[in-house]
């Protein structure tokens, strides 16, 4: 069952969703289609209020003390504005998180779309993708001849071990 049409960001393309598969995340995003996901962390806006507000009470209760007293009083009252606030700020993370999420059609169904796409890579530090067709002539030109095999050396005969001659010593030898 699909659950959503997918419209191309840069060609208008539309596709409807295709078969349900849990294991990457992609819900039923078509083959060969590409989600490209932009994610911001920004203040939330309702926290950034709450702590103006907070500052705002401290700096008008502080200004009811005269200058002596203000340090002293300073600790307490912060602590007082912190403990009324507490469950508000609780419940507000101080950040959202703004998330924008296009799709990109296939880069084979569109010239327009695999050059935009490709550049859109290039400009994040991205490598371009290659066309499967261009892959495929680059793996033709690259089938080589097989490795001539490399010429066997003959083993190296070894020469017959001479016998020790059963000579007789000469005589001066023998009676030195």
């Amino acid at each position: 069952m699909n659950k959503y049409e997918y419209e191309c960001a840069l060609s208008g393309i539309v596709a409807p969703g295709s078969l349900d598969f849990d294991g990457d995340g992609l819900e039923d995003l078509p083959a060969g289609w590409s989600e490209v996901r932009m994610s911001r962390r920004v203040f939330n806006p309702k926290w950034v209020l709450i702590q103006q507000v907070k500052r705002a009470m401290i700096e008008g209760l502080l200004a009811q003390f005269p200058e002596a007293a203000k340090e002293g009083q300073g600790v307490a009252i912060r602590l007082q504005v912190d403990a009324q606030f507490y469950l508000m700020e609780k419940d507000t993370p101080a950040y959202l998180t703004e998330v924008e999420t296009v799709y990109l059609a296939p880069k084979e169904l569109s010239e327009d779309v695999a050059e935009a796409y490709n550049e859109a890579r290039e400009m994040l530090g991205l490598d371009p993708l290659e066309d499967d067709e261009e892959d495929e002539e680059e793996e033709e030109e690259v089938v080589a001849a097989p490795p001539e095999p490399a010429p066997k050396k003959a083993p190296a005969k070894k020469a017959p071990a001479k016998k020790p001659s059963k000579k007789a010593a000469p005589e001066s030898e023998a009676t030195a």
